[in-house]
């Protein structure tokens, strides 16, 4: 079992899957492997960046894994999903607002794009999601803006309630206390009656802080820094069967 993060690891921030990583995985499931992509994106976006290209049986763990849909060529089955409260989200929604009053951060977009709500998790793309790739990787690289972001939130938003996570290139995710990507692997496991030592996960952010982090206190992992790497260590998985 293969569970994967998206931006950074499958394919490049916000863009659709190569075709040479869509046919190495589509070889892998053919050999036998279940894969899962676990993101703090929101279906409808994965299903055009990975499941379009995609010919063979897979699942998306959209928002942080607080839903669980199963993709089979044309049919799709919603395992489950754990939604926030109005109150909730508008909570949210207000403290992103005063942060970015506060930073002066500008969407090159619309307000929508900036501040978007997942339903079972909030999240800031700080440019806006379908700002420019290059301006977007450009914007926070080494995510010094953004961890001065999370604690500014902390002040606001109380952290024994709320997970906020640095993800994809100008990302912070926001769910609720306990749901992260560890949680999420863990609710699949029970769901699919697979064992956590069956699972190896794959993912950019692993570092305390990343969102990606949860996963590996959990599961087996490999750390990675972009999809070329990924794709090299599919390959590899490819020549061993």
């Amino acid at each position: 079992m293969i569970i994967c993060d998206v931006d950074e690891t499958i394919c490049t921030s916000c863009q659709i899957i190569h075709p040479d990583m869509a046919s190495t995985i589509n070889q892998l499931i053919q050999k036998g492997y279940t894969f899962a992509f676990i993101s703090g994106t929101k279906e409808s976006y994965l299903k055009e960046m990975i499941s379009a290209s995609l010919n063979h049986n897979h699942f998306l763990l959209p928002t942080t894994g607080t839903k669980c849909i199963q993709i089979n060529q044309d049919t799709k089955t919603d395992h489950y999903k754990h939604s926030l409260t109005n109150e909730e989200k508008t909570k949210i929604i207000n403290a992103l607002n005063q942060l970015t009053n506060h930073y002066n951060i500008q969407s090159l977009t619309t307000k929508e794009d900036q501040i978007q709500n997942r339903g079972s998790q909030i999240t800031l793309s700080a440019i806006g999601r379908h700002a420019p790739k290059e301006l977007k990787e450009q914007h926070d690289p080494d995510t010094t803006k953004r961890q001065l972001w999370v604690k500014y939130l902390k002040t606001i938003l109380d952290e024994n309630n709320w997970e906020i996570n640095i993800a994809g290139t100008t990302s912070i995710d926001i769910t609720k206390k306990g749901f992260d990507k560890g949680w999420g692997i863990k609710q699949f496991a029970t769901n699919q009656n697979i064992q956590l030592n069956q699972i190896l996960f794959f993912g950019d952010k692993t570092k305390p802080g990343g969102n990606d982090y949860p996963a590996t206190k959990v599961v087996d992992f490999i750390e990675v820094k972009n999809p070329n790497e990924t794709l090299e260590h599919f390959k590899n998985l490819l020549n061993q069967n």
